[in-house]
């Protein structure tokens, strides 16, 4: 039942992004009449291409499974690209591939869908105030996890800081170097030789 549910969101979310993109849905035509089984964690879409390149709920056997990852379809909100990490899939790749191409261009248009309920100027205006609250609130959470590193890294003496740890990486390097340098010349004296101290 949740499946089935989800499915009907997915298809009529993405088809109401297809509805402006004629190119997106030129694009997925090419595969009418094939099918994808989307896995993300406990929820399932079964989508498939119509004639006219829009989707509709699927049925039967699905010409491509795609297994995603749940934390990185979380992260893909912050981050479009996030959802494809630790993608697997099962069947046939080229119609994954460019259905998850199709799918991952596809932008909202906020301001556009607003504008038919308070018209173009307010809907702009609501949007961009959104979009800067977000960018704020995005700024604020960078710098409150920036300083509650450095206030841990600074009270805590068994945490140690990133330009610390890279420091003492290079310094491990660099022994490690003298070190094999110093195996090498101990292996070219000859046999029975003592090496002095």
């Amino acid at each position: 039942m949740l499946d089935h549910l989800a499915t009907a969101s997915v298809v009529g979310w993405y088809n109401h992004l297809l509805a402006r993109e004629a190119g997106a849905r030129a694009a997925l035509s090419v595969h009418a009449g094939r099918s994808a089984r989307i896995d993300a964690g406990p929820l399932s879409v079964f989508v498939a291409v119509v004639a006219d390149g829009s989707l509709a709920a699927g049925s039967g056997t699905p010409s491509v499974t795609i297994v995603l990852d749940p934390q990185a379809l979380a992260g893909s909100l912050l981050e479009p690209g996030a959802a494809r990490r630790n993608m697997r899939i099962e069947g046939d790749a080229d119609f994954a591939q460019a259905l998850t191409d199709v799918l991952a261009r596809l932008r909202p248009d906020p301001a556009e869908d607003l504008a038919r309920f308070v018209g173009d100027a307010p809907a702009e205006r609501i949007v961009g105030a959104v979009r800067a609250a977000l960018e704020q609130l995005r700024d604020t959470a960078r710098r409150a996890v920036r300083q509650g590193a450095d206030y841990f890294v600074a009270e805590n003496p068994m945490l140690v800081g990133r330009l610390e740890w890279d420091a003492h990486v290079r310094e491990l390097d660099a022994l490690r170097a003298r070190l094999g340098s110093l195996e090498e010349r101990i292996a070219a004296l000859p046999p029975g030789t003592a090496p002095r101290g």
